[in-house]
């Protein structure tokens, strides 16, 4: 049941775009940070004190995105945004550096990494 929810998720986006959830999960999430992942994707309020230290405060991305390796991460109003900073410093458009997810579909996905990461190794095999 669990795989056939996370297929129905990730078949929601692109080969292009499935790539990047992966390479987001495999660099950004971790047991020691799936809890405050998760907790900072369903406040509220992003701006919230508990995540002060950990917001990316410069420009274009200033105050709403949880800092991270590669990738920033945005919530606001039940959307999650994953953001690849690195390729857009690149000038790769927007289009191609985020990947934007219903918040629970990306709680999902994150809280059962290996078995997303599953399905997205068979996806290569078969595409």
């Amino acid at each position: 049941m669990k795989e056939k929810q996370l297929a129905n998720i990730l078949q929601l986006y692109d080969k292009q775009q499935i790539f990047k959830i992966a390479d987001f999960l495999i660099s950004e999430i971790d047991k020691d940070n799936l809890q405050d992942t998760i907790d900072f994707v369903v406040s509220n309020n992003s701006y919230d004190s508990n995540f002060k230290e950990v917001m990316y405060e410069e420009d274009e991305y200033d105050r709403i995105f949880l800092e991270g390796n590669q990738y920033l991460l945005a919530s606001s109003e039940g959307e999650v945004t994953i953001i690849d900073m690195i390729s857009e410093a690149h000038g790769v458009s927007t289009k191609d550096t985020r990947v934007k997810f219903i918040e629970e579909s990306f709680i999902r996905l994150i809280t059962n990494k290996e078995e997303t990461l599953d399905w997205i190794k068979k996806y290569r095999t078969y595409r």
